[in-house]
Formats: structure tokens, sequence, C-alpha cells
């Protein structure tokens, strides 16, 4: 099976990847910034910050990984900012699924049919941009999805105290990208070294094991970064 999706990124052409690993992109930040600066997290905070990518699911479905990677981050340091994230005295499992609750409640506010409020849908399945408006060669969010954007934002900065600042985030003058994602299963691949060698030599823009039989990845077309 061939998946088209489309990539927006600012005409400038900064583009972004996210770390895949049984945490999020910002733990392991904090875990490594957090020693050289003062970062101020209150306990407000931690409901988002476990959020973030799947991190409060994850902790329950693959204990194992999430533990060696806490171990591996130095969170059972006092002074590491993952040590207060993850090992906080205050929350019990019953009050953290409490907190997790409220939070869920107050994302479900800003989420419309089939689009979670912490979510922006830029494309439907065939790889159509959506949410978007073409203005000349480049695009710009609808106004009602930006809106929606910036409330789970706001959210997010009332309960980090991490101040929104809107001079930092690009609505407009996008350019789009489209590629093509794929996985091993769909092309009736097995994971064997021959395969995967075969696989790497196509050079593909992103990829990811997702399962003991299965790799997910994208390729660079028909567009090119």
């Amino acid at each position: 099976m061939v998946q088209f999706f489309p990539i927006i990124i600012n005409y400038d052409g900064y583009h972004d990847f996210r770390l895949k690993y049984p945490l999020a992109t910002i733990h392991f930040l904090l875990s490594i910034v957090g020693y050289k600066y003062k970062i101020e997290i209150p306990e407000s905070a931690i409901c988002p910050l476990l959020f973030t990518d799947g991190t409060f699911q994850n902790l329950f479905g693959y204990p194992e990984n999430v533990l060696n990677w806490l171990h591996y981050l130095d969170a059972d340091n006092p002074i590491n900012l993952l040590h207060f994230i993850f090992m906080n005295e205050k929350y019990s499992v019953y009050e953290l699924m409490l907190e997790m609750d409220k939070f869920f409640r107050e994302r479900d506010e800003i989420s419309i049919e089939k689009e979670r409020g912490d979510r922006l849908r830029i494309s439907d399945r065939d790889g159509n941009p959506f949410n978007l408006i073409r203005t000349g060669e480049l695009y710009k969010f609808e106004n009602d999805a930006k809106e929606r954007v910036i409330k789970f934002i706001q959210v997010l900065a009332r309960l980090t105290g991490w101040e929104y600042q809107i001079t930092n985030w690009s609505w407009g003058n996008l350019k789009l990208y489209k590629f093509i994602k794929q996985d091993f299963q769909g092309n009736k691949l097995t994971i064997c070294n021959r395969n995967f060698d075969n696989f790497i030599v196509t050079n593909p823009l992103s990829w990811a094991m997702t399962s003991g039989v299965n790799i997910e990845f994208t390729m660079e077309k028909p567009d090119k970064l």
C-alpha cells in the first residue's frame, strides 16, 4: 500500500524531525538543557508533559522501555528535571489519572468532529491539503483551524508557565511537499539483513521500526526538500 501525505514547512526551508522513543523529545531536551539552564516547571505542567507524544500511555504499555530511558536520562538524580516530572511524590496512580482526566476534558472542549483539540489535520486520506488555503505558490492555515491550535497552545502555556510567543509561530507563507509513506508489510517484505540493506540503499527520508515484523518509512517523492 502506498500512501501520500503532505508536509508543511516554512518557506525559508526549516523542517524538523521528532525522535522516536517511549518518552518524548521534550523530555530528552529537558534532561540535557536543565543541567545548564534553570527551567521552572510547576506541578501543573506535569500532565501536559506526560501527555506529549502519548507518554502517559507508554508508561504502562511499555514499562521496561520507559524505565530504561529514565535511567539512561539520569531521572534518578533529584536535580534532574525528569525526576520532578516522573517521580513526583504528590501523584499516586489514582491522583495522576484524575489530573490527566481534567487535562483531557479541557482538550476535548477545543475538539470538533473528527479533529481532536491537540491535533492539526493538514491532509485527507489521499494526501490532499486539509485546513489549508492556497495563496499563490504558498499556503496558509484556515482561520478556524489556526484558532483551535492557538487555544490548545494557550492551555499548555497556562499549565506550564511557558509563554506563547506569537512571533515565533508561522501560520502562513508555507510551502507544501508531498511524500510517500510505505511499510515493509504493505510491500510484503520480511525484516532480514538483505531486505534491510536494500531498503537503506533507497535513502528513505525517515523510517521507524514500529514492531518486530514491520518498518514504516517515508520516501522523498514525488517532491524533494
